[in-house]
């Protein structure tokens, strides 16, 4: 194998999109993976919400990583020829109790939400769209919202990658250091080496256990998701969001999560998590939530910093080691507008804002 600009560890959310973005520039770079492929399953779908929590706050320069996400989901889907890679019908956030009315409302006052972005329904308005939806006090509807259908959409663009000159290899690989000099000697579990200028960690959930990079706060978050199969057609598109979220992939599947579990032993499902799931589907959807069955149930692990931000940037004492993790709940939502300033700064020596920069944790 050759010298390749940049070798990524983890070919997830954060791995896919680094390497797509030092793509763009002309950059070779070796995709590492030991756990996925082309044809991997995975998580069924995820929500892009950029009005988040019980305030329904905008997110970190929403405008931007919306644009970002958007313009990766169309290249990727052009050469996509398969099923949809998202459903883009929009997100409603039912206010369900008065408080969260009155935070919802003052959000749309709050924020310079961009044209068309967000508007204000009603509760007859609410029920006409989609009269399965709890008793509420009206809600957002965020018609900028979209939901990814998470395994298609990797799956598609790991591919994509792979046929514009990217290295994709799904096996265990190491790193070490080249004696008198700044690159890095990768040895692939099948016995071949490449070496490579850079090596960013952008392994999910395993990146905090990456020895060079244990001294950063970051913190891991357990969440769990539910696939439902319902007793007939639902006849709404729309994801909801309140105290949960339910989206749909197919003509009687609901996904509904998820959980937050800041402590755990390991990443198996569980029946309490199950049961709080199904709690959140009764609020949401009380309706529906006698009406369905389990057709499946799945765990991750979210990596989490203090501020709530990603990691980028590059290791205090070895510069030419990198890092990409820390996406949150919001990884979709950040990662291609995030990957584009770690590859400006690795290409082109730009700076990365103080709030992703990994020397924010420094002393």
């Amino acid at each position: 194998m050759s010298n390749y600009f940049a070798a990524i560890f983890g070919a997830g959310i954060a791995g896919t999109a680094i390497a797509l973005e030092l793509q763009k520039h002309g950059k070779k770079v070796l995709l590492i993976d030991p756990h996925v492929s082309e044809e991997s399953p995975g998580a069924p779908a995820a929500l892009v919400n950029p009005a988040t929590g019980r305030h329904a706050r905008m997110s970190w320069e929403a405008e931007a990583c919306m644009k970002a996400l958007r313009e990766t989901v169309e290249v990727v889907q052009k050469d996509h020829n398969g099923e949809l890679l998202i459903s883009d019908t929009g997100v409603i956030r039912p206010a369900i109790s008065e408080k969260l009315a009155v935070n919802f409302r003052e959000s749309l006052e709050k924020y310079e939400w961009p044209d068309g972005w967000i508007r204000w329904m009603d509760e007859k308005e609410v029920s006409d769209l989609n009269p399965n939806i709890a008793p509420n006090y009206g809600a957002l509807f965020l018609d900028c919202g979209f939901t990814v259908f998470v395994d298609r959409y990797l799956n598609a663009l790991r591919k994509h990658l792979r046929l514009n000159g990217a290295a994709c290899r799904y096996e265990a690989a190491r790193y070490e250091s080249v004696p008198d000099g700044n690159a890095y000697r990768i040895t692939l579990e099948s016995g071949e080496t490449a070496t490579a200028d850079h090596v960013i960690a952008a392994a999910g959930e395993q990146t905090p256990f990456f020895n060079h990079w244990q001294y950063l706060p970051l913190h891991r978050v357990k969440g769990q998701i539910v696939r439902y199969e319902a007793d007939r057609d639902l006849n709404w598109d729309h994801a909801v969001s309140a105290m949960g979220y339910t989206l749909r992939r197919g003509k009687r599947d609901l996904v509904v999560g998820s959980t937050y579990e800041h402590k755990f032993e390991d990443l198996s499902v569980t029946e309490r998590a199950a049961e709080q799931i199904h709690g959140k589907l009764a609020k949401m959807l009380p309706g529906i939530a006698e009406k369905v069955t389990i057709k499946g149930q799945l765990a991750g692990v979210r990596v989490t910093t203090p501020n709530k931000l990603p990691v980028i940037g590059r290791h205090e004492e070895h510069p030419n080691l990198c890092i990409y993790t820390a996406m949150g709940s919001k990884g979709l939502l950040f990662s291609s507008h995030v990957a584009r300033f770690l590859a400006e700064h690795l290409v082109n020596g730009s700076p990365i804002p103080d709030e992703l920069d990994t020397k924010r944790f420094d002393g």
